[in-house]
């Protein structure tokens, strides 16, 4: 189906679950596969797919260029900020699959303009383009969201809450976004199109907590502490450390609701996302057997 596929963001978790399908689809049997891989990036991860790795850094556009041989199809994942480069460097492709963000939709921080921004360069390029935009992803042990509150909760009964943990989330399993992605290469209905990719259920974050006490059967107590004192310690982080566990954006952003509807995703891809309790059961279950 495809002869040549040139993928940023391999290395990452939903590279990986993307690369996973991809080697054992039919579909894409007899198509060479190159991943790109920063320096001291961890290439290791690509070996089992048999893939062809280079090296190269997806945020400037003078190192792709040396990477990218003239691959019909661009899957890119690394990051919606990298997409300038992207376009600059990749300039013989065919099919472009854009994985950006639902915080296309903030009314917090500078990062939605700059995600607008992205999807309109791309928009523009007059490449056939699809625009994938997952929620927070979870669902495997390396996941950097809710594994830290799965061990909070495993090692104290007590668990801080900003605001209570009254902000809504939607949670994707990194599964159902790869999934996604490779459906959209496999339909031409999606060119031109862009599709919100949130969990199937939504949640308080006090009901996340208590789904993932019920499933590791803890009993923990809820503690809720103001907004404005998390966002004053996470800016006295973002002065004090290179790389700040929690930004004030994100903390600003538990204001907002993240409910979206995938309607059109389900129309247009067949997407059908596990709902929350079923994902984090499933990556609880991963970091077990760990």
């Amino acid at each position: 189906m495809m002869d040549s596929i040139f993928i940023t963001g391999g290395t990452g978790n939903t590279g990986q679950a993307v690369l996973r399908l991809l080697v054992s689809d039919e579909a894409f049997r007899g198509a060479q596969i190159t991943c790109l891989c920063r320096p001291g990036g961890r290439g290791e991860r690509l070996l089992p797919f048999g893939v062809r790795i280079i090296g190269g850094d997806a945020s400037s556009a003078e190192s792709l260029k040396r990477a990218y041989q003239g691959e019909s199809v661009v899957i890119h994942i690394s990051s919606i900020f990298h997409t300038p480069a992207v376009l600059q460097a990749c300039r013989g492709m065919r099919r472009f699959i854009a994985v950006s963000s639902t915080r296309i939709y903030s009314d917090t921080g500078g990062s939605a303009g700059d995600i607008a921004a992205a999807e309109h360069a791309i928009a523009q390029t007059g490449v056939p383009f699809t625009i994938l935009r997952p929620t927070m992803i979870y669902g495997i042990p390396e996941d950097r969201n809710f594994s830290r509150f799965i061990r909070l909760i495993r090692k104290c009964p007590i668990v801080p809450l900003p605001d209570g943990g009254k902000s809504i989330f939607q949670p994707v399993h990194v599964d159902d976004v790869a999934a996604c992605i490779v459906a959209a290469l496999k339909t031409d209905t999606s060119i031109g199109q862009s599709y919100n990719l949130p969990g199937g259920s939504a949640h308080s974050l006090r009901e996340i907590v208590e789904i993932i006490a019920g499933i590791l059967g803890k009993r923990v107590v809820t503690v809720p502490f103001p907004l404005g004192l998390a966002e004053a310690a996470a800016a006295l982080q973002e002065k004090l450390l290179p790389r700040p566990v929690i930004r004030r954006e994100q903390i600003a952003r538990l204001r907002e609701n993240k409910q979206h509807d995938y309607s059109e995703a389900a129309k247009g891809l067949g997407y059908s996302p596990r709902p929350f309790t079923q994902g984090i059961l499933q990556e609880i279950r991963l970091m077990d057997a760990a």
